[in-house]
C-alpha cells in the first residue's frame, strides 16, 4: 500500500471512530473537526450532499485522540 493509500485508509478509520461514536452511518464524512473544551465538534456531509453538525462532550479516549491527530485537529 502506498503512503497516500495509507493516509486515506487512516483518515477513513479516523472519521469512522469519531462519527460512529455519535451514531452516524458510513454515508457521513467529516468536513471540519476541532477539539472542544471537552470532546470535539465539527461539520460533516452525507453522500447525498446534506450537511450536518456534530459534537461530543465526552472525555477523549486514546482512539479519539488518534483520530483527531489524523484529521489534523489542533
Amino acid at each position: 500500500m502506498s503512503p497516500k493509500e495509507d493516509f486515506l485508509n487512516e483518515r477513513q478509520r479516523a472519521e469512522d471512530i469519531l462519527l460512529g461514536a455519535l451514531g452516524f452511518a458510513e454515508e457521513a464524512r467529516i468536513l471540519t473537526v476541532e477539539r472542544a473544551q471537552m470532546g470535539y465538534r465539527g461539520k460533516g456531509v452525507f453522500t447525498d450532499g446534506e450537511h450536518f453538525e456534530f459534537s461530543s462532550d465526552e472525555e477523549l479516549g486514546e482512539l479519539e485522540e488518534w483520530a483527531l491527530k489524523i484529521l489534523g485537529s489542533k
